[in-house]
């Protein structure tokens, strides 16, 4: 089936891109400010929180890549890209005082992403609550 051609199309396109590119100027911004980031005292926080971010990342790019990719590769340059991404952060952060690189941090980041791929591909009920219109439910 053919997508239609025309503005509305090309702006349903690019709107996918708003959110992870969002996610990702928000992860260069935090890895550029001075001091450290603030969490909680807690072991293993800063990973937990790579995990996540990176999970979200990793299905905000898999889902944008729905258009024009066979679904046995989209996945794959989803993973490439995250991977890519978190390995550009941690070399942002190696160059940050306040900061360092941490191959954990990139190993957080990969799993993370592929752990949520992975949930997003596979089991239905958790791509059908992240695919869940908010707005169209709020205005209910």
């Amino acid at each position: 089936m053919d997508m239609p051609k025309g503005p509305e199309n090309q702006f349903s396109k690019f709107r996918l891109w708003l959110p992870p590119i969002g996610v990702m100027a928000t992860i260069v911004y935090a890895s550029s400010v001075g001091g450290r980031p603030s969490g909680p005292d807690v072991v293993g926080f800063d990973k937990l929180a790579h995990l996540l971010v990176f999970g979200l990342l990793g299905t905000l790019l898999f889902r944008c890549l729905r258009i024009g990719f066979m679904e046995h590769r989209r996945w794959l340059v989803a993973m490439v890209g995250v991977v890519a991404f978190g390995l550009v952060d941690e070399s942002l952060q190696f160059f940050n005082p306040a900061r360092s690189f941490d191959p954990w941090d990139w190993l957080a980041d990969l799993s993370g992403a592929l752990l949520a791929i992975y949930l997003y591909r596979n089991w239905g009920w958790y791509r059908k609550i992240l695919e869940t219109r908010l707005w169209g439910r709020l205005a209910k």
